[in-house]
């Protein structure tokens, strides 16, 4: 019996999630389209929001990355699925390296909105888009998507048992 114990501990402990900088933080459930909206009333309001990687710009003091906007499932997951609604600047003050936070890696954010910025896109387009000022910045593992059991989790679990 322990020994059952022990493994479905180390298995749940296994489980990727979001790290304690996430947790229990208050942030305002404030859609990307309310805030495209109407970005005067948001100003200095907490977000979590996440996305996909476009770029990533460092200066001297801080880093610039354009995020391609999802929503967030329950787990804090981008749902590149669905419809991006459009994009955003993550602003953070430590350096962020190019080689990590590659295009196409899902990224969650928490920060704070801080107006928009005039952004260049790659078509040489300059738009303005909401400027976020990051708390905390989580990379998700590139292979969690391609896991076998996400489209029917309870399947790992009757694997082992039945």
């Amino acid at each position: 019996m322990k020994r059952y114990l022990i493994s479905i501990y180390l298995l749940l402990s296994a489980c990727t999630g979001l790290p304690p900088a996430f947790d229990n933080v208050p942030a305002t459930e404030v859609t990307y389209n309310q805030t495209r909206e109407d970005l005067g009333s948001y100003y200095n309001t907490a977000v979590r929001w996440g996305g996909v990687v476009v770029g990533v710009e460092n200066a001297e003091n801080a880093s610039l990355m354009e995020i391609t906007h999802y929503p967030l499932d329950h787990y804090g997951r981008p749902q590149i699925d669905e419809i991006s609604e459009g994009r955003f600047v993550i602003k953070s003050t430590e350096l962020l390296d190019p080689e990590t936070y590659t295009t196409e890696r899902e990224i969650i954010v928490l920060g704070v909105i801080n107006g928009d910025i005039e952004w260049t896109t790659s078509n040489k387009t300059r738009v303005f888009l909401p400027l976020i000022n990051s708390t905390a910045i989580h990379l998700w593992p590139m292979n969690y998507r391609n896991n076998y059991y996400r489209h029917c989790p309870s399947c790992y679990f009757r694997q082992l048992f039945w």
